[in-house]
């Protein structure tokens, strides 16, 4: 999707059901206002804090994506809202290797399915959320 000062990239099948891309107006509609200052911080923001990379803001004007810093970490996704646990989050570039061997993209945002349900493996698709999945 292409704004005014700022795209969108939006690859659906990675969504991990996190819902950061909510707070201040849909990312997809910010998009629209990105020559708007505060719709602009809003949006960069909303999308990268896309733990899945599903989102991806980019500059129109020199083709290059914006993308907060991270150290390379694994982390877990955890939902109270929800009542259920989320998938493990990969950041700052760390190498998926499937059991087979396949290298895949290195990415600087990743979320690796937990609950075992979705249909999109490794990657968590957000099934954890519609099966209450819980980590005890």
């Amino acid at each position: 999707m292409q704004g005014p000062t700022l795209s969108l990239t939006d690859v659906e099948q990675l969504c991990a059901f996190a819902r950061f891309c909510d707070p201040h107006g849909q990312v997809w509609n910010l998009v629209n206002e990105t020559d708007n200052p505060s719709a602009r911080k809003n949006f960069v923001r909303q999308a990268g804090d896309c733990p899945s990379g599903r989102l991806v803001a980019w500059d129109n004007a020199t083709g290059k994506s914006i993308e907060p810093q991270y150290e390379p970490s694994i982390g877990l996704i955890e939902d109270p809202a929800n009542e259920c646990a989320g998938p493990v989050w990969l950041r700052g570039g760390v190498q998926v290797v499937g059991s087979d061997g396949f290298h895949y993209e290195v990415r600087n945002r990743v979320t690796l399915c937990r609950c075992g349900a979705s249909k999109n493996k490794p990657f968590c698709d957000g099934t954890h959320a519609s099966i209450k999945f819980k980590d005890e």
